[in-house]
């Protein structure tokens, strides 16, 4: 009889969405699981109007929240204190002990985790109980590759030389390979942990992210099983009748861009200014997701004075979308955003060209890799940029060459094809097959 599987994202939203979806094709499969979250995450989850675990119920899947305490740094205090947050992730390893033991007791016998790669502790956890481990990692393999071989990296002059990944600038390096601090120390922990893991499965897939994974085969062989968001899924009704839906249908194709920054990191408010100054400037209409940030509790707060007003007829600014959705709209031709990895899952998904303005992380080295490596983007900032407030004019300019002429054709294009190679990956390729070869191998126990 298969056993039982522990699900553990990392505790922030662009981690627990991949998980989310990976859970969802592993119950898919026949997989009975877990899903692990704190007290205060799992309120988020059930409390949005896309609750995941609503909507496996209604698909008849097996998949159950399994609650912790609030044992991690909360999420609005994790950019302010980062060492502090990512030391808290060794707390959650005591309670999902108990939760196996809890889980085993019931007759519910745990037969493996399925953990997040930042999350240190799991893969020992795992090897401690003699249970199969999976390591997701959430994010492109030439990322994990660059982690994996950061023993390798100085940051002295062009790094070309790490297996797999294209020639970078330091400035092009995620935020954990170039200073010292224990995030980084964690992060290197993380990886040499993974190294001992059964399954490193990863949400990316092989016709994007090929030079990577031929370049992993021999040390620690990775399996694409994305793009985990495809086909297209949010945790709703499947109904398309939102004020938002109803709004886009309304705009002629690909006449609408999309902007939004991500969950996590707030954009400098002078920026937002300008961001806005911008949309207005370029004359194109656009849904933007702009969340308040930590001085202000509604978003006009945020926003030049009138601009609400000003915008009325042509953009819809709410703190929150479903993005999927809104990308998968035929009234959208381009993404105004930060990089974030599922951000460019998405827009792959959804053929939707990107405007790359990365903030933080590892989302420069995404904005390159989508700008000049696999060429559907146009970079809007730099990591010189990071402390320069980009202006209007410059940001009505990049979207232009986004949404219209010879260079959005060329975009349109390079997106289209890799939307047509996931696609294909997803339904009977690669990532189809790693996906059921794991799922397999898990209701065998190894």
């Amino acid at each position: 009889m298969a056993g039982h599987a522990i699900v553990v994202p990392y505790p922030g939203r662009g981690h627990i969405n991949p998980m989310m979806h990976l859970a969802t094709k592993l119950a898919s499969h026949g997989i009975s699981l877990t899903f692990v979250l704190t007290q205060a995450w799992h309120k988020i989850i059930t409390q949005a109007e896309d609750d995941f675990f609503s909507h496996a119920r209604k698909l008849g899947l097996d998949i159950r929240a399994g609650l912790i305490p609030d044992c991690v740094v909360g999420e609005s205090e994790r950019w302010a204190n980062k060492a502090a947050f990512f030391l808290s992730l060794s707390n959650m390893e005591a309670h999902v002990a108990d939760l196996i033991s809890n889980l085993n007791r019931s007759g519910a016998t745990v037969s493996c985790i399925v953990a997040d790669t930042l999350l240190s502790w799991a893969v020992p956890l795992t090897k401690k109980h003699a249970l199969v481990s999976v390591s997701l990692w959430p994010n492109s393999v030439t990322n994990f590759s660059l982690f994996y071989h950061s023993d390798l990296v100085e940051l002295q002059g062009r790094i070309d030389y790490i297996p797999g990944v294209p020639s970078l600038k330091p400035t092009e390096l995620p935020n954990g390979l170039f200073y010292s601090s224990p995030v980084s120390h964690g992060i290197a922990q993380s990886f040499l942990n993974v190294r001992e893991a059964d399954w490193v499965v990863v949400n990316s897939f092989h016709a994007l992210d090929c030079r990577a994974v031929e370049a992993l085969r021999h040390k620690t062989p990775v399996q694409c099983v994305g793009p985990l968001n495809m086909p297209f899924t949010y945790w709703g009704d499947g109904k398309s009748d939102s004020e938002s839906s109803q709004w886009l249908d309304s705009k002629p194709a690909r006449s609408v861009i999309y902007v939004s920054f991500g969950s996590f990191i707030n954009v400098a408010r002078a920026q937002v200014g300008e961001i806005a100054a911008g949309l207005m400037q370029s004359g194109y209409c656009f849904v933007w997701a702009l969340r308040p940030d930590a001085e202000a509790s509604e978003i006009w707060e945020m926003l030049p004075p009138g601009f609400l007003e000003e915008c009325k007829d042509r953009g819809l600014v709410e703190p929150w979308f479903r993005q999927e959705e809104i990308l998968s709209h035929p009234s959208v031709g381009g993404f105004f955003s930060h990089c974030g990895w599922n951000a460019v899952m998405e827009s792959v998904s959804a053929s939707v060209p990107m405007l790359g303005f990365p903030l933080a992380m590892e989302q420069f080295l995404n904005c390159k890799l989508v700008v000049e490596e696999w060429k559907f983007a146009v970079r809007g900032r730099s990591r010189e940029d990071e402390n320069r407030i980009i202006a209007a004019q410059e940001i009505a300019g990049n979207l232009k060459m986004l949404m219209e002429g010879e260079e959005s054709a060329r975009l349109r294009g390079a997106v289209e094809r890799f939307r047509e190679l996931a696609k294909d990956e997803v339904t009977d390729g690669l990532s189809a097959s790693n996906l059921k070869l794991l799922a397999n191998r898990l209701k065998a126990g190894h």
